[in-house]
């Protein structure tokens, strides 16, 4: 190969380089909600987070002054079940095989993770629940979130399945070794409110669908213990209802 093609070479390689490197996407910029990097001050962290401060339908939300809208019962299939259980740094979550779909609206979305938030993030005419479980939903882009409140009194069987393998520290994924089917937390009751909102940490994406059942399920003191003292509290403080409706 003569220098001018060596030249050459060397040229195209550089490009295509800093090509593929301009193509990557600038990781997000790291949050918490503590006071140095609490909810208040997302937006400050990365421009990428401007809708936790300007967003108009932001969640969590106070349920209150809700419509009767007759609404459809939820529909859930499929029986898939936990895989890993993870310690994000945020709080915890179960990450879900595929095959398990909620049907609205005349359309399937698949479940992929359940996490939770210590006390509840959003409340309902007022009433903050101690623990709050999101069954995170997805259809392409589209995002749609069952909420479960839990309160204390009896021991949840489902939460003691997953208590075996709490991931205790940050970036921590345990193989869950008790088997844990997807909607195995919901309440026998599937009641619900219905109302837009955004993803509840950031980068605070609206056009979020959001259900929260009216029905809470149980969870021991010694369980709820056991999820706060690797969690903490982390939940976002209630946002502006705006000009939304909450339908019931």
């Amino acid at each position: 190969m003569s220098f001018k093609s060596t030249v050459i070479s060397i040229f195209v390689v550089f490009v295509i380089a800093l090509m593929l490197a301009e193509g990557e996407p600038k990781p997000l910029a790291p949050w918490s909600y503590t006071e140095e990097g609490g909810s208040e001050k997302w937006a400050e962290l990365d421009e990428r987070y401007t809708m936790c401060e300007k967003g108009v339908n932001q969640s969590p939300i106070n349920i209150t002054n809700t419509i009767d809208a007759s609404l459809v019962p939820l529909k859930f299939e499929g029986n898939a079940k936990g895989t890993i259980f993870e310690n994000t740094g945020h709080g915890v979550k179960v990450n879900i095989s595929g095959g398990n779909k909620l049907i609205i609206d005349d359309e399937e979305y698949s479940l992929k993770q359940m996490h939770f938030h210590t006390p509840s993030e959003n409340t309902i005419d007022g009433k903050s629940f101690p623990m709050e479980a999101h069954l995170v939903h997805a259809k392409g882009s589209k995002l749609a979130v069952v909420a479960v409140m839990l309160e204390v009194g009896s021991d949840n069987i489902v939460l003691n399945k997953l208590l075996r393998n709490l991931p205790e520290k940050e970036g921590e994924k345990n193989q869950l070794k008790s088997s844990v089917e997807g909607y195995e937390i919901l309440p026998e009751t599937k009641d619900y409110y219905r109302f837009d909102g955004s993803l509840t940490t950031p980068p605070c994406t609206e056009g979020v669908k959001w259900f929260v059942l009216k029905t809470p399920v149980q969870l021991s003191k010694s369980q709820l213990n056991d999820f706060e003292t690797v969690m903490g509290k982390n939940n976002r403080p209630i946002q502006e209802i705006n000009a939304r409706t909450i339908l019931h």
